[in-house]
Formats: structure tokens, sequence, C-alpha cells
């Protein structure tokens, strides 16, 4: 566990022969949303730390950005400990949870939808990276400026606990065919990206940035 920035929590593994990190995020915010849940055995190994980290207070929310095992695969783990959770997803990834089985409370989100929540105010992106390229959501919250940018911003290398300076702009000029395939939903993307004015990119896999 490393403390990236106030109220920002990252959970992390570094897998060697990949050269690959892979990122779970908490902000301890009242109320407390959680960035990607990690796979089952992810879930397990972080749930008692985020207990340490909140005590008595409950995670209200979990952010899923698409349906992948590293971003919903412990959903159920953490149901179990706080079962009035309620998973902010995709409305695609709401159908496919419940195809799935999960019974928790779920929220559909899109670019649209804003929720103001005691220290959170969270808005939304709509990131097409679902099943045949189908919109999945990117997510920050307004107030402190921290982004969760899941798989978009993907880097190789241990990543754990490391915060580069970059540049927001720069960033969002370098989408490419490599991180967003089709020219249209690259523009789409960084036109939406271009309103935000992220200060911290929490990134699924890689080097979180400062911007």
């Amino acid at each position: 566990m490393e403390k990236i920035a106030e109220h920002l929590y990252q959970f992390s593994i570094y897998i060697p022969p990949m050269d690959f990190t892979i990122h779970q995020y908490l902000m301890d915010t009242d109320p407390a949303i959680l960035f990607a849940t990690g796979t089952v055995q992810q879930a397990q190994a972080v749930l008692p730390e985020i207990k340490k980290i909140l005590g008595e207070r409950e995670l209200k929310y979990i952010f899923v950005s698409h349906v992948e095992s590293d971003e919903s695969g412990g959903i159920a783990v953490f149901q179990k400990e706080y079962p009035e959770m309620i998973v902010l997803c995709s409305d695609l990834a709401a159908r496919e949870l419940l195809g799935y089985g999960f019974t928790c409370h779920i929220t559909p989100v899109r670019e649209e939808i804003t929720i103001e929540d005691g220290e959170l105010d969270l808005c939304f992106i709509n990131y097409p990276a679902e099943v045949h390229l189908q919109n999945g959501v990117l997510c920050m919250d307004k107030k402190s400026g921290i982004m969760y940018s899941a798989d978009l911003f993907l880097q190789y290398g241990n990543g754990v606990g490391q915060l580069i300076q970059s540049n927001w702009e720069t960033e969002v000029s370098a989408i490419d065919g490599d991180r967003m395939p089709g020219l249209q939903n690259q523009k789409k993307l960084k036109e939406s990206l271009a309103s935000w004015e992220p200060k911290i990119v929490a990134v699924g896999h890689g080097f979180c940035m400062e911007v």
C-alpha cells in the first residue's frame, strides 16, 4: 500500500516477467470510493488494509471502468464486507454484472451524469473500453482533481508508489491507435478529456501522473 496523494491510497501488484503493474485505489473521503476491485485474489489481499484505513466507516462506492477481472472481479469480496456499497459503472457493465450473477447495488453512469455526495463531486467520460468497443467510463473527482484512467494511459514498468510529472495536454494529444482504436473514437475521447483539468491521474497500469 502506498499513499500517492491526500486521501488517495494505491494498492498494487508488480509482475516481473511481464514488467507490468496492476493498481487499485482507495479515496478515503467521506464517503469513500474504491477505483477497481482487482481480481478475487487481489480483493482478498487488500480488504484488510482498506478496513484498517476506513475503520468504522463504510466503503460506499466502487467504480468499475469496464468489465475485466482486474476491474470488477473482486466485487463479491467487497460486497460481503460492505453489503450496502454501490457499484458505479457503464450501462453495458451494469447489464453484464447482473448477467454474471452479481447482486450488489448498481448505478449506471455516463458522460452527462455527475454525483455530488459529501466530499465527492464525481464526473464521468465515456470510454470505448467494453467488449466490441462499446462505452465504458472514466471518472474524476472534481474537488480533489483525482482522475482514474483505467487502461487509457497504460505503461509497462514497475509503477508501485511512483508519481511522475507530466502535462495533461501532452498526454491527451498522445492518444493514438495503440491506446484507442478508431480515429472517430480518438477524436471524441480527446475532446471530452480536454474539458477536464485533473491534478493527479491514477492509472490502472504503470505510473501515476501529476499533471
